[in-house]
Parts: structure tokens; C-alpha cells; sequence
């Protein structure tokens, strides 16, 4: 089992922000786009945020707004 990524993580920081207020905002949708692309890498925490993101979208637990 991989360990909890460090919670000083931008991205971590920004997926929890999201899953909190259960909403993703475009602004927040471009930033975050912007963290996981500023290296031309996606690394496996990377990875593990984003899917966190994406499983509670897709779930329902956090909505895309306008």
C-alpha cells in the first residue's frame, strides 16, 4: 500500500480543496492543469491526485461549475 502524499503538496493541497467544497471551479480546473503540466511530467503522485479528483467527480461527490 503506497503511503498518504505529504499534505504540503500544492496538488494535494488543491485536489483537498476541491473534494472539501465538493466543486471544481475553471479557475481551479486551470490551475491545477497548469501544477500537474509545469514539468512536461506527470509523476505518480501526480497521478494519484488527479484520479482522486476524477473518482469524486465521477461519483458525484464533487460538481464542475460554469
Amino acid at each position: 500500500m503506497l503511503p498518504p502524499p505529504p499534505s504540503d503538496c500544492p496538488l494535494t493541497q488543491m485536489v483537498d480543496c476541491c473534494i472539501r467544497d465538493r466543486c471544481i471551479s475553471q479557475a481551479q480546473y486551470r490551475a491545477l492543469s497548469a501544477l500537474v503540466l509545469a514539468d512536461g511530467v506527470v509523476d505518480e503522485q501526480e497521478r494519484r491526485q488527479i484520479n482522486r479528483l476524477f473518482d469524486a467527480i465521477q461519483t458525484g461527490r464533487v460538481k464542475i461549475l460554469d
